[in-house]
């Protein structure tokens, strides 16, 4: 696989910079936060999560849309996400019973 580009690396950045938990970044956002087109970005952002550099992790209604834009996040930040959901529900099932 080719190595990632100028735009692809700083489209990466702003996504990590903009991860909050619970909540992802829209493209608009991404866009915006990398300082990049939103042209490039509407190109690019849907390759990165086709070869699995970004994940769609929810979607939000935002202003200017009929209908609920896609939140992107790295896969790494999801996995964590989720982990610390299982160990919370290990925690209750262990003081539960």
């Amino acid at each position: 696989m080719r190595p990632a580009g100028e735009i692809s690396l700083a489209l990466l950045q702003a996504v990590e910079h903009l991860a909050a938990a619970g909540r992802g970044a829209t493209l608009r956002e991404i866009a915006a936060q990398a300082q990049v087109g939103l042209d490039a970005a509407r190109t690019l952002v849907p390759k990165m999560k086709r070869y699995g550099r970004l994940v769609i992790c929810g979607q939000r209604k935002v202003p200017g849309r009929n209908r609920p834009a896609a939140e992107y996040a790295l896969p790494h930040q999801i996995h964590a996400a989720n982990e610390a959901d299982f160990v919370g529900l290990s925690q209750a099932m262990q003081l539960w019973g």
